[in-house]
């Protein structure tokens, strides 16, 4: 009897049974010691509990979420967020409507902070916390579920697995909060009346989405973006084409004109801000290379003809034709960070395709180097932060030794002492 338990025990280890319980030891284990790097294996977890309504995941999700929130927190106050947080500081002599500028138009932020001031009596610290616990709590709680119900822990892999998704969250730009507004509008596309409010609170929070304005009104109506062949072709178009500084130009004044004047000169005052410089080479780097790989083999495997919710409808609709934009506008100073802002923090979404559906061969394989491939990177970006070869400054230089305990320090100190701005740039926010 006993032989027989001994065999029964090696084969429900080695048959796979097994594997949650090793992911949610080593999970717990390395978050203990790197949170940042915890949260990949006890999201592999969730994925491999597949149990509906289970507490754990839940609660496994809430840990990840507050994890990249404290990270992100813990960030040197620099570039925009010094601005941002600059701004915020105002909200004791000024409404949120003067502090946003431009006729206080994109008002949403400042009218949301304005209570996280009062109660924090003006913590900087609380600020950055609050902003990016609810793109966190969107984003793991209501976005990626929305998207892949079944699948949605192995969707978040690799959205978390985007270093830019935390990057962007450090710099707290309101395009990333209006990028999150639009994709909870997106839930609600069979509610006509909450889907345009929503989607309008995203245009008050960055005019920039308005972007998105032509896709909502057009993703269920134009067919055909529906085949494989001219998606192919449009985005090969912009790969092989390139915007020129004075064609943005132009195609931002013809916009202009159909706007009253307060909104059409914030419009041609961003673009003369992020299409203003032309570069020598393209800038877009590992981005570019990341969605070129997702978007071949999504034309080259996936067998997606039947569309699982109107959500995916919208996306396989904006993806081909945001690509090309971000292809063409490559060699122009920030333009495709801007107007392709969606790839940055957001271009881990665009493995849905590849997660939801089928592939003519080794899905389970390819998925599984494209995820490795992507984790490995994240830690090659994270070292690259503790030798300082980049803006951004995580956890005092040590984003990955950083324990448990130097997290609840970073929270109790952020509190407690509040954080200061440690470069001011000589601008404003546009």
């Amino acid at each position: 009897m006993q032989k027989n338990l001994i065999n029964n025990n090696i084969n429900s280890f080695t048959s796979g049974k097994n594997d949650k319980a090793i992911f949610l030891f080593i999970g717990f284990a390395l978050w203990f010691i790197s949170p940042i790097l915890g949260i990949f294996a006890l999201l592999y977890f969730v994925h491999l509990n597949k149990k509906e309504n289970s507490r754990i995941n839940l609660l496994i999700l809430l840990l990840v979420v507050i994890t990249i929130t404290v990270f992100v927190s813990s960030v040197d106050i620099i570039s925009d967020l010094a601005v941002y947080v600059n701004n915020y500081e105002l909200l004791g002599k000024e409404t949120p409507f003067e502090v946003a500028g431009g006729g206080g138009f994109e008002f949403v932020m400042w009218l949301v902070s304005y209570p996280i001031y009062v109660l924090s009596g003006g913590s900087r610290y609380a600020f950055i916390f609050f902003w990016s616990l609810v793109i966190n709590l969107v984003t793991f709680l209501v976005i990626i579920k929305v998207f892949s119900p079944r699948k949605y822990a192995l969707l978040a892999l690799f959205i978390v697995a985007t270093p830019n998704f935390i990057g962007y969250q450090a710099f707290l730009l309101r395009q990333y909060i209006a990028m999150i507004i639009f994709f909870v509008a997106l839930i609600y596309l069979d509610k006509k009346i909450w889907l345009w409010a929503i989607y309008l609170l995203s245009v008050l929070t960055h005019i920039g989405n308005l972007l998105f304005l032509p896709i909502l009104l057009l993703y269920n109506k134009v067919k055909i973006l529906e085949s494989k062949i001219t998606v192919f072709f449009v985005v090969i178009f912009g790969m092989t084409a390139a915007f020129s500084a004075s064609i943005v130009f132009d195609l931002a004044s013809f916009v202009a004109k159909f706007l009253p004047s307060p909104y059409s000169s914030i419009i041609l005052i961003k673009t003369y801000r992020y299409g203003r410089e032309q570069v020598a080479s393209s800038d877009l780097g590992i981005a570019f290379v990341e969605q070129f790989i997702v978007f071949m083999i999504i034309i080259l495997l996936v067998n997606n003809k039947v569309v699982k919710h109107p959500q995916e409808k919208v996306l396989k609709f904006l993806y081909p034709i945001f690509l090309a934009i971000m292809f063409m506008g490559r060699n122009i100073f920030l333009f495709s960070n801007r107007f392709a802002f969606i790839f940055f923090p957001f271009g881990g979404l665009f493995y849905y395709f590849i997660i939801e559906h089928k592939l003519k061969i080794f899905k389970r394989e390819i998925i599984s180097f494209l995820l490795l491939a992507k984790i490995a990177y994240f830690i090659y970006f994270m070292n690259i932060m503790n030798n300082g070869d980049t803006v951004l400054s995580f956890m005092h230089g040590n984003t990955l030794g950083s324990n448990f305990f130097d997290y609840i320090e970073i929270v109790y100190d952020g509190f407690t002492e509040d954080v200061k701005i440690k470069e001011l740039p000589d601008r404003i926010i546009i």
